[in-house]
């Protein structure tokens, strides 16, 4: 089901041709977005969690249009405050579910004590005690990668590319030695446009050269198959 907040995002493989030539036109049309400060990207780091049975991967692999994904997701090693994180999806739309957690309370949910989370009262959190107890979640794998981003706020229109994508089977979230391994080997990148249903032309039409390359992108999916 489509409900009213959710938007829709749609992702591309785009080459660093491709890439240069649609960042000096998105530059134009829209403002940095304020995450990347004086800076030209920021960083994103996310631990993935899913059941024993793997059902979220699975409905990925399988095209199931609705389905989710629960991760806890931190922009630097020494962040105290960590987002749990539920992405849902339909089809093209989604609806991220994102509450703020304590570095201490996220340690102990990688550990696998979810008691923590019982002290919330915030409804996304008790979701995600709930799905994580019921189906017994597990830290799965960690994705890190830098974004550029930029926004338009009329349409909540954001555009991104997300680069030096790299992953790891690993849930120590907070380690900045892990062994990452590049997961796109190729000279490519990944763009994502996000925005509430309706897209201005004109921003269509600057991103127009990557239409042809849109594709159903998992993160977390491509670095379990990639490190498999």
């Amino acid at each position: 089901m489509i409900r009213n907040n959710s938007r829709c995002e749609k992702k591309f493989y785009i080459s660093i041709t491709e890439y240069y030539y649609i960042k000096q036109l998105v530059q134009t049309l829209m403002e940095p977005d304020p995450h990347m400060r004086d800076k030209d990207r920021y960083y994103v780091r996310s631990l993935y969690f899913d059941s024993v049975d793997n059902i979220d991967y699975y409905s990925k692999l399988s095209g199931i249009e609705e389905r989710k994904k629960i991760r806890l997701r931190i922009y630097d090693i020494a962040d105290t405050a960590v987002k749990l994180e539920i992405k849902n999806r339909h089809s093209d739309y989604i609806e991220k579910e994102s509450s703020a957690i304590t570095k201490k309370d996220a340690i102990s949910v990688i550990n696998g004590d979810y008691s923590c989370l019982e002290t919330y009262t915030d409804s996304i959190v008790i979701k995600a005690h709930n799905i994580m107890t019921g189906q017994v979640y597990k830290p799965k794998v960690i994705v890190d990668y830098d974004r550029e981003a930029y926004v338009y706020p009329e349409h909540n229109v954001r555009v991104t590319f997300d680069k030096y994508i790299r992953g790891a089977f690993s849930d120590r979230l907070f380690d900045g030695n892990i062994g990452m391994v590049p997961i796109i080997r190729e000279p490519i990148l990944v763009m994502e446009v996000k925005y509430d249903r309706i897209l201005p032309e004109f921003i269509k039409q600057a991103i127009s050269s990557a239409i042809s390359h849109h594709s159903a992108i998992s993160k977390y999916c491509m670095v379990r198959e990639v490190l498999a």
